[in-house]
């Protein structure tokens, strides 16, 4: 038997890869609006591990498949990606980079086998927000509960206790959240800017999984909204006090993952449950 050419060799292993591909189509998740877009996600296993893969993130025109490829700069990136497994329990938030071809790829390594909710939020074409949620199997799944347990309006994390001024909402209506961020029972002066705002908020109602996205302002901050907000330097000190403007649409329960960024440049996230009527 005559030995394999390393051409046919490369040919194959490259479509071993692409059979291992998974695409999916995105389903509008951004509560109350409806997507301008369609949006799609490819994900690879890398080297045959299926708790790492790539993704590969793209939007295209209503029934075009030509990508998009102008996005604003939102919160200093182009595109905003959450995972969040099955059960509430693992919340990522990870920002892909835009190529020519108008696709957002990266390498991520998942925790651990699960269901994963993928939320693509980004920008294109001086559109507002579009945000696709993809359901993503990594490893061999299985069916899991998801409870929400009461947290009430303080939590700690890390050296931090964050507190909230409320945990309930009252749906189509905006509220504003008191946010503050202790560390040994004094407001934090260690703080940063993390994607140069004070802090970075996604609520997810645990029933539809419709996505609400907020980034707090500082306590006195300019409270007019539809001007654009001011980007924070990394080495400026972030406030220990902030608010969160959030429209809930929807009655339900919402998990609420706040981040912000600490000493050492470490990222912590603050979770609470939520409560809307």
């Amino acid at each position: 038997m005559k030995a394999l050419s390393s051409t046919f060799i490369a040919v194959l292993l490259m479509s071993l890869a692409t059979c291992g591909a998974q695409t999916f189509k995105g389903v509008s998740a951004l509560q109350g609006e409806t997507a301008q877009t369609e949006g799609f996600l490819r994900a690879t296993a890398v080297a045959h591990d299926p708790l790492e893969q790539k993704l590969d993130f793209w939007m295209t025109p209503p029934h075009s498949t030509i990508p998009i490829k102008r996005y604003q700069v939102e919160m200093t990136q182009k595109l905003h990606v959450v995972l969040v497994s099955d059960d509430f329990k693992t919340f990522l938030h990870i920002h892909p980079q835009l190529t020519s071809t108008g696709h957002f790829t990266i390498t991520q390594k998942f925790h651990a086998a699960a269901l994963y909710y993928v939320y693509a939020d980004g920008e294109p074409n001086n559109l507002n927000h579009q945000v696709f949620r993809f359901e993503l199997p990594i490893g061999k799944t299985k069916n899991r509960s998801r409870t929400l347990p009461s947290t009430g309006m303080g939590v700690h994390v890390g050296p931090y206790e964050v507190d909230l001024s409320t945990v309930r909402l009252h749906s189509g209506q905006m509220e504003m959240i008191d946010v503050e961020i202790l560390k040994d029972g004094k407001p934090a002066k260690d703080l940063r800017p993390y994607l140069g705002v004070p802090a970075h908020a996604v609520f997810l109602n645990d029933k539809d999984l419709s996505y609400v996205h907020v980034h707090p302002i500082a306590m006195g901050g300019d409270m007019d909204m539809s001007k654009p907000v001011a980007t924070m330097q990394d080495t400026m000190q972030s406030p220990p006090e902030m608010m969160l403007h959030v429209s809930i649409k929807e009655a339900g329960t919402y998990k609420l993952w706040l981040q912000f960024r600490g000493a050492g440049d470490k990222l912590y996230i603050a979770e609470f449950t939520m409560l809307a009527s």
